[in-house]
């Protein structure tokens, strides 16, 4: 990233706070810059000191519960596990468990966030009778601001010098600290404390309810547990209702999922191009039910084409195996560097051709975002296998 700032003229901008050496920025001050914007999850009691010194004392740290019971790291767990708060000199321990109310907040107890307000539709959300060990707020109650603090008579626990940055502020827009600071000396956790959400009122469907995939073979469901209707979702058009009234199970009737394989991750560019995990597994292939195969006149082996619902085709290896049940296949999704048949090797720079290439799984799959979050669907659908 530094190399880029610099062919782009910004490197000094890029590194304002970052010291620089043999083109590399400092790995130290790397870290006290993310430390100083994270106040939001409670990323910023991780100094490089703190964490290296963690590293420099393992074996003061108990295996089983990572904490250490002695030590220079007494009381803290390894690695300073987020929510861990405040600065670093306030010594937050890092949190092991989330929402353990049976611990105070210094150290490392906490209790549901308050990140919805007060209450919903005239009812309280804030947490009733319940509160972290050790709080002088025995209830619930919202997120820490500077009002708060002075309306609590807290405000002259800050100095003087912390009173001037936390003056109009929350705990998360306090970059000194202190209302953080001052939150957690009276057992209060800086995020306000409130009931778990069960209903989800910002969701399309509050409480979950199963809504039938896109592309299913079991068209008998489809009427009892439709999808949305189509919907414009931040400014994309998105196809629900329209994708699943079509009957795609006649022509497509296999099941058919994707997913990892122990020796390679995510799309497998790096673990594909490691000589000793690509030796493991070394094409890209299918896994079909024995009866699927027989019906199909394939043999464990063969070359098959995966078809897909939207017409594209792959060419992989065939794995007749009772793994799957009839009806359903499974694709690994580690695979790259062929398109439809095609080797993309000339595409690739020199040098940088992995040693496994084998057509995508997400070739064949299909049109489908989930309504909350716009990821598109890449672990299931629809498909069809033939003899290649």
């Amino acid at each position: 990233m530094y190399k880029l700032a610099k062919k782009w003229g910004v490197a000094e901008q890029f590194c304002k706070h970052i010291e620089v050496k043999n083109d590399e920025p400092v790995i130290e001050d790397v870290t006290r810059e993310f430390n100083k914007g994270m106040w939001t999850i409670g990323y910023t009691g991780q100094s490089p000191e703190r964490l290296k010194m963690h590293q420099k004392n393992w074996g003061t740290f108990d295996v089983d519960t990572l904490e250490a019971p002695g030590g220079p790291a007494r009381g803290e767990t390894y690695g300073l596990p987020w929510p861990c708060w405040g600065t670093p000199e306030q010594k937050h321990p890092g949190t092991q468990i989330l929402y353990r109310t049976g611990r105070e907040v210094k150290d490392g107890g906490g209790n549901f966030r308050a990140r919805y307000g007060v209450e919903h539709e005239g009812n309280n959300i804030l947490a009733e009778g319940s509160f972290s060990k050790g709080a002088e707020i025995e209830d619930g109650y919202p997120e820490f601001t500077a009002d708060m603090l002075k309306q609590l008579g807290w405000w002259d626990d800050l100095t003087a010098e912390e009173k001037k940055l936390a003056e109009g502020k929350n705990w998360k827009t306090d970059l000194s600290g202190g209302i953080q600071r001052v939150a957690i000396k009276h057992g209060c956790i800086p995020y306000g404390n409130a009931k778990a959400r069960c209903i989800v009122w910002n969701f399309p469907d509050d409480i979950p309810l199963h809504r039938e995939p896109l592309y299913t073979p079991r068209r008998d469901l489809v009427a009892k547990y439709p999808t949305y209707d189509d919907r414009m979702v931040a400014r994309l058009p998105t196809l629900y209702k329209t994708i699943q009234d079509k009957d795609f199970a006649k022509d497509y009737p296999l099941a058919l999922t994707s997913g990892r394989l122990v020796e390679y991750e995510g799309g497998g560019e790096e673990t594909r191009s490691n000589p000793w995990l690509a030796e493991l597994q070394q094409e890209m292939f299918i896994e079909i039910s024995p009866a699927d195969a027989a019906d199909r006149g394939i043999r464990d082996g063969d070359d098959v084409f995966v078809h897909g619902p939207e017409g594209a085709k792959i060419t992989v290896k065939a794995m007749v195996t009772p793994r799957v049940i009839e009806g359903e296949c499974f694709m690994p999704y580690h695979f790259a560097g062929v398109f439809e048949g095609e080797s993309l090797e000339k595409n690739y720079p020199e040098g940088t051709v992995p040693y496994v290439i084998g057509e995508s799984a997400n070739t064949i799959l299909t049109y489908g975002y989930d309504v909350v979050t716009q990821m598109q669907e890449t672990k299931s659908s629809l498909c069809q296998i033939s003899k290649a």
